[in-house]
Formats: C-alpha cells, sequence, structure tokens
C-alpha cells in the first residue's frame, strides 16, 4: 500500500529557544500526568486471551449452587450469548461452545452489591445544576441563605447513577476479580442525591447498565451550617415531606390543565419535581437511611408519610425490631461495615451502653431479619475489598446466620429488592451469564476465585504465588510512612496487623483520609500490601512493597501502575503504639 504523499506546509518563522523550552517543560507534565491519569493500556485481568472469544461456553462437572433451587453435584452450566442457556446434570452442549472442566470447581452467581459507589465519579458543577427556581448550588462557597422549599437545596432527583459511571476506573476491576459481577450504584451528593442504577461490572457505559433508574435515594444530611436551609436533621425531614406534597400538587395540577387546558394558567416546569413523582407512579424502591432503631422508625414513617416504597439501609439496630419491619413490608440494606470501637479513642474514656449493645449485636440483625421474613441484602458500605467483605459476612455467620441465607443476601436478595430477580441472582435458564468459579466455598476466606463470567463474558485472574518463607519480624503496631511526590513530601500513618502466616491487614491514614489494606503479606524479610487512594476522582490501587530492617521499612509504592516512589517507614519506640 501507498503511503500518501505529504502536502507541502507553509514556511513558518522559528521559534525562539526559550519558547521551545516552554513547549517541551509543557509536553514533559502533560506526559506525567497522563502517566499519573490516564487509565492502563490494558487490564491485568482480561477477557479470555482469544481475538474472538467465543458466544458459547460450557462448564462441566462442576459444582453449581444456582441459589434459587437445590445444589447440583456433577453439573453443567451452558452459556449462549451472554445468557445462561441451561444449567443441570444432563443437558446438550452446543457443538460451538468452549468445553471448560469444573473438576473441583464450584459455580456460584456473581455475588450483587445492594448499594455501592464504585464507579461513579463526583457530578460536575454544571450537572449538579440549581436545585429548582431561585435555587443555588449545593457545595458552592458562601451560597446565599436559602428562604423555604422552592429553593430546592441540595435537591437532585434529576441525577443518574449511570451517567456517572467511568468504566475505567479502577475499583470496578478490583471488585470483579473477588467475585462481584453487578451492583446498584447511587449518587452520594445531597439531601436527595438521584436514581441508582443496577450495573453489570464489564463493559462500556451503554453494555454495563442493566435497569435505570434502580431506585431513589435519599440521604437526610442537611446540606450545611445552621444558617442554611434545611439547617437541621428536622428540617430535612419537613422539607422531604414538602418536596413530595409539592410534586403531588404538581402533579394534579398538571392533569388537570390537560384534562382542560382553556382558560387556565399553564403549570411552571421543575425538574426536581417530576422524577420524585414518576418514583411514586412507578413504586420504585426509595432508599432512606436508618441505622439506630429510631432511625429505622423514622425512615419507615416518612417513606409511609409521602407514599414511598421504603428500604432502609445501614440498618444495625434492626436486630431489635425485625418483627416490625416484617409486619410493614419494610425492606432492609444491611450495612457490612459492622461498628467498632475507635483505633484512636482513649481506652480510658467511656463509651455509652447503647455504643456497646450496638458493636455487640449488630452482626446479629442479619439473622434476625431472616428468621423474622424481612426482604433483606447486605451492601459493601465503603469496604476496601471482596476479601473485607467476605471477612464481614462470616462474622454475620458466626452471629447465627446460615450459609445459605449470607450468600443469598449477596446475590438474589438484592436482585429481588431492586426487580431484577427475573435476570439476575441466580443461576438459572434465560438469566444473565453473571457467574462466579472458585476452587471452594464462596464464604470461606482462603477460597480463591478462578474465573468470573459477566454477560457471558469469562475473566480470568492469573495466579500470582505468595511466598512461602514465614516472617522473619512481625511488623504490627504503628509505623510513620514518608513518600517524597513531585509536589511535597506526604507523611501516612500506617496501623498494621500480622497474623502467625505473615498476613497482614490494617489502615493507612492521611490527610486524604483513611483506607483499608485489602491484600498483604509478610515473607522472610519482605512484604507487600495494597489499599486504594482517590485522586480526581478516580480511585486508584495503591501497592507497597518492600524490606524490613528492625523498626525501619524502605521500598516502593505504586500508584495504579501509573507513577511509582520510594518510601521509608519507622516504627516510633520500637513497635510500641
Amino acid at each position: 500500500m501507498k503511503r500518501p504523499r505529504a502536502t507541502k506546509q507553509p514556511s513558518a518563522r522559528r521559534p525562539s529557544p526559550r519558547f521551545s523550552r516552554a513547549v517541551r517543560a509543557a509536553a514533559f507534565l502533560v506526559a506525567v500526568f497522563a502517566v499519573v491519569l490516564l487509565p492502563e493500556p490494558a487490564s491485568a485481568q482480561r477477557p479470555s486471551d482469544t481475538p474472538n472469544p467465543p458466544s458459547f461456553y460450557a462448564i462441566q462437572n462442576a459444582r453449581v449452587v444456582p441459589v434459587s433451587g437445590p445444589v447440583i453435584e456433577n453439573g453443567t452450566v451452558v452459556i449462549a450469548n451472554g445468557l445462561i442457556e441451561a444449567v443441570g446434570t444432563s443437558v446438550s452442549i452446543p457443538l460451538e461452545a468452549w468445553v471448560i472442566d469444573g473438576s473441583g470447581l464450584t459455580v456460584y452467581p456473581g455475588l450483587f452489591d445492594g448499594m455501592s459507589t464504585v464507579g461513579v465519579r463526583a457530578p460536575e458543577e454544571e450537572e449538579r445544576g440549581q436545585g429548582g427556581p431561585g435555587g443555588s448550588l449545593f457545595g458552592v462557597q458562601n451560597q446565599e441563605i436559602a428562604e423555604g422549599p422552592e429553593d430546592r437545596p441540595a435537591t437532585t432527583p434529576w441525577t443518574n447513577a449511570a451517567d456517572l459511571l467511568d468504566p475505567e476506573n479502577d475499583a470496578i476491576e478490583r471488585w470483579r476479580k473477588g467475585g462481584f459481577t453487578s451492583a446498584v450504584i447511587v449518587p452520594d451528593d445531597g439531601i436527595v442525591t438521584g436514581q441508582a442504577a443496577i450495573v453489570n461490572l464489564a463493559g462500556d457505559e451503554r453494555e454495563m447498565v442493566v435497569k435505570t433508574p434502580a431506585a431513589l435515594r435519599i440521604t437526610m444530611d442537611p446540606p450545611g451550617g445552621f444558617r442554611s436551609f434545611p439547617g437541621s436533621l428536622f428540617g430535612v425531614i419537613s422539607y422531604v415531606k414538602q418536596l413530595y406534597a409539592d410534586a403531588d400538587h404538581q402533579a394534579r395540577f398538571a392533569a388537570a390543565y390537560e384534562a382542560n387546558p382553556t382558560g387556565r394558567e399553564r403549570p411552571t416546569y421543575d425538574r426536581a419535581l417530576e422524577p420524585i413523582q414518576r418514583s411514586i407512579r412507578e413504586n420504585w424502591p426509595t432508599i432512606l437511611p436508618g441505622v439506630e432503631k429510631r432511625e429505622i422508625r423514622r425512615a419507615a414513617k416518612l417513606g409511609a408519610d409521602v407514599g414511598a416504597r421504603t428500604v432502609v439501609a445501614g440498618a444495625h439496630d434492626a436486630y431489635a425490631i425485625a418483627d416490625e419491619l416484617a409486619s410493614g413490608g419494610i425492606a432492609v440494606l444491611v450495612s457490612l461495615d459492622w461498628p467498632e470501637r475507635g483505633r484512636d479513642v482513649d481506652p480510658e474514656s467511656e463509651e455509652s451502653l447503647e455504643s456497646i449493645e450496638r458493636r455487640a449485636n449488630a452482626p446479629t440483625t442479619p439473622a434476625r431479619l431472616h428468621e423474622s421474613g424481612v426482604s433483606w441484602a447486605f451492601y459493601s458500605a465503603g469496604l476496601a475489598s471482596p476479601r473485607e467483605v467476605i471477612r464481614k459476612v462470616n462474622t454475620a455467620i458466626e452471629n447465627g446466620l446460615p450459609r445459605e441465607a449470607a450468600l443469598r443476601a449477596m446475590t438474589l436478595g438484592p436482585a429481588e429488592i431492586f426487580g431484577v430477580a427475573d435476570r439476575m441472582g441466580s443461576i438459572a435458564p434465560g438469566k444473565i451469564a453473571n457467574l462466579v468459579v472458585t476452587d471452594g466455598d464462596l464464604l470461606d476466606e482462603d477460597t480463591k476465585v478462578k474465573m468470573v463470567f459477566v454477560d457471558g463474558r469469562r475473566f480470568e485472574e492469573p495466579e500470582t504465588a505468595r511466598p512461602s518463607e514465614p516472617p522473619a519480624a512481625d511488623v504490627s503496631g504503628r509505623w510513620l510512612l514518608t513518600i517524597p511526590t513531585p509536589q511535597r513530601t506526604q507523611e501516612v500513618r500506617a496501623d498494621l496487623e500480622m497474623a502467625e502466616d505473615g498476613t497482614l491487614s490494617g489502615t493507612l491514614t492521611s490527610d486524604r483520609g483513611e483506607s483499608t489494606i485489602t491484600e498483604g503479606w509478610v515473607s522472610g524479610d519482605s512484604f507487600r500490601f495494597e489499599t486504594s487512594a482517590t485522586m480526581g476522582g478516580r480511585t486508584f490501587e495503591v501497592t507497597y512493597k518492600g524490606t524490613i530492617e528492625g523498626d525501619e521499612l524502605r521500598g516502593t509504592v505504586s500508584f495504579g501502575g501509573r507513577f511509582s516512589t520510594d518510601f521509608t517507614g519507622e516504627r516510633p519506640g520500637g513497635g510500641i503504639s
């Protein structure tokens, strides 16, 4: 093939050396930011390496856990064009299917997070818009004091989480690696934050969205100080009631006008009210927060007062009112972030009896909800990794929750609450082929995810061998890490806990907030641990690795494979934290 002939460009005056240096410097900065901020050219976990992956798969001789029915030993699951075509012990396999030997493996429905912000970027100011006629921007400094409900502060029910989805966000791949194939994603800004969407954790924006809108989310968080409107919880409750009353009035007014418009004043457009009207008309789930007993009851009453189909999120005290929730038909999303006593709390300080009871009893909530017949599911509640989710689920199992019920609360349970059980949440013909294949019981912390199917696309995680040498030192305790960056030196506090086999857990705290270690180990005098960080609205996997020498650490820290730098650490007081 001939190359096109280059066209002659008009002559231009040669730039000055100073200008050239400036251009080169700017280009260098652009390249640095590209390395740090842009997505990797290829994911560590890929769909099948075949250039044109097959449309048909068959997993043979596996243990199949459908969730919606009994376990099938030596079963086969056939996948065709993104859907489950057949499941059972004697099913026909298409000749064109890629057959996978499932001997020793177990097939589960993909895990489903009942509420999450995975892959959801923060809305830009222009996307937030104004809450209504004369409204002021939520989050802007020194905003005008609102004068009443017509200002619609911190109210963006038109915002749809599907429109804020970032498919390249590293967190999506991290959760998929751990067996999560779906999530209910929500906007996270304001009182009425907007519309939830159900997404699959693979593909582009169009492929990922399974259902939207899937719910309306209300946080009950006052948007500002006492001088703002509404400036208190009581004010928020009154405001939400007024918002629904306004929506009802607007709907009635519009219906009367449409029936006989002649000689009538036409209704004005208010984009904050139409989604509220639609949520009631179409009976969307409305997610309201409630951790303590009084909050759960308040959420249930508010939902009933405005005519919403209430789903309470949080619910750590629901163990005490499970029968009440069952009789009221209230669905529940249980936060897996069980209450714990803070690391930095003075051990001599007094803790309220209510707080002690909640810490002791919150993990019994799932068992009580299950016994009472409440429709409920788990959600990750900001936990850092699938491994941490499994650990917290096991806490509920230790407190009386049957394993089958725990698995259901992470698969079919959320699908039922959000109205998609006809297409996902269990292994059955005709449903979306979202599957996780493991080498053991999915709820065992030592079980490995061997492969994941999302919309029938196969993802396989290559094995990464962990060194077998026992740890040469105990790194448990508090460390101060120093990380030099081009902008400034970052100080990070690491609170580490090491098990006998060298497994590392703990938290890292900096001026950016706190993050949890998701994977970590010590072998000999070497260590490695992973956490996550959010920069520029993107979540990155952060990996620390290096060596230990007494009370000193040395190594490198890598931000999502885009940027790395050396770091040092010391344990003040020789391990006394």
